[in-house]
């Protein structure tokens, strides 16, 4: 089907371009008419077999590799040059010519190939889903829509920082842990494998004679020395099937659910999760969207299923006519703290206002909980293996003093 670039007139008067797929060029004047827009100019794009083999391998080679903080990095620098004064397809040139980063500057390559074709911005940036999500998408679309786009880059740019920010605290705070836990379970797999079998060994003793513990880490030990290999295999098979059961498949919602119920992290994901619903509901506010589209866009951009349901349930609530804050609480899941702002918010006419405020203080929350996380998860780590070690040294003590009883009594 022929693609059409055109220029038309919205109803307020606003200038707006873009193109759309139609059978012939009436066609695609009167599908603008139905949108309410008055076409000044329109014709059939003919791109070149170089040019559409230039935009398909951008966008194979950009996807899965332009990152979050990446994104962030283009948003700000796109938002600085726009507020600068300089066109859209200009900018997006200068910037692609000053990165050292080769997928970012294939992406800002796609995406002013796009513009320069008379594609919207917003309709570019739907093209690399992996890169830019719905929420993203929606608020350029706004932004072009209002004239504001430059202010609407300058809010995505300030929320992916923040939730970049976090997201790096949150890896930072695993590593330790995950040295920890790493470390024992070596320390242990060696003890086990290798110190255990030679100290019983030199006791002299048969095995039926030695003490519970210490046969119990004699069947370990063989176990672990014949069958290693079944280990590693039921090991890969276990983080397989957990991805893809539980992570990914029907288990999803039982594993999100119970991290809830858990006391440190399930405060510290519904802390997460809710900045990231109030920061995300605020900037579409803002934007004018209105509250039940802007709700079916915040759903994606939450991690929790059941957050996720949950907001599913308040957009239905709301459309039956409640106010935000009644069904918000009767869910249960969200902090009292937003609940109130966002009837303040209400109330008061500053719905986003409110809800900008409470994310705010929701990832300052979640920062303090994240540091109580760190300092009490490689405390519980380390008791964990003191009892596994404490266990191992018993077994090889009662074996030694089985070992000097019996010398004992038969001297």
């Amino acid at each position: 089907m022929p693609s059409f670039a055109y220029r038309a007139l919205t109803a307020g008067g606003q200038e707006v371009a873009g193109s759309l797929e139609a059978a012939d060029r009436s066609a695609a004047v009167r599908e603008l008419a139905a949108r309410g827009s008055c076409v000044t100019e329109i014709r059939e794009r003919a791109e070149s077999a170089a040019a559409g083999w230039l935009h398909r391998w951008s966008m194979s080679t950009t996807r899965s590799r332009v990152r979050p903080k990446q994104v962030a990095v283009l948003t700000r620098q796109l938002a600085i040059t726009l507020q600068a004064g300089l066109p859209l397809l200009t900018a997006l040139e200068v910037m692609s010519r000053e990165l050292d980063h080769t997928p970012s500057r294939r992406l800002l390559n796609a995406l002013s190939l796009r513009v320069q074709e008379g594609a919207n911005l917003s309709d570019a940036l739907a093209e690399h889903p992996d890169a830019f999500r719905p929420m993203y998408i929606r608020l350029v679309r706004v932004g072009e829509t209002g004239g504001v786009l430059d202010e609407i880059l300058a809010q995505l740019a300030g929320m992916l920082e923040r939730q970049n920010e976090l997201r790096e605290r949150v890896k930072t705070a695993s590593i330790y842990p995950a040295i920890v836990l790493l470390l024992g379970i070596a320390s242990v797999a060696i003890i086990v494998t290798f110190i255990v079998p030679r100290i019983v060994e030199s006791i002299g003793t048969e095995t039926f004679l030695l003490p519970w513990p210490t046969r119990v880490l004699m069947w370990v030990s063989t176990f672990v020395k014949a069958y290693w290999w079944l280990l590693l295999v039921v090991s890969a098979g276990v983080v397989t099937g957990w991805r893809q059961l539980v992570l990914r498949g029907p288990g999803r919602t039982w594993w999100d659910a119970t991290k809830l119920r858990v006391p440190i992290l399930g405060r510290l994901i519904r802390q997460l999760e809710a900045s990231r619903f109030a920061r995300s509901l605020g900037i579409l506010a803002r934007g004018g969207v209105g509250i039940t589209e802007a709700l079916s866009v915040v759903r994606d951009t939450v991690q929790n299923v059941i957050l996720r349901e949950a907001i599913r349930d308040l957009g239905e609530s709301i459309q039956a006519g409640e106010s935000i804050a009644t069904p918000l609480q009767r869910s249960g899941l969200f902090p009292a703290l937003l609940v109130q702002m966002v009837r303040v918010g209400e109330s008061t006419g500053r719905l986003d206002e409110m809800l900008l405020r409470s994310a705010d203080v929701h990832e300052t929350d979640a920062r303090v909980t994240l540091d109580r996380l760190v300092s009490v998860l490689p405390v519980l780590m380390i008791l964990v293996l003191a009892c596994v070690i404490g266990f191992i040294v018993a077994g090889l003590v009662l074996a030694i003093v089985e070992f000097q009883t019996m010398g004992v009594g038969a001297l």
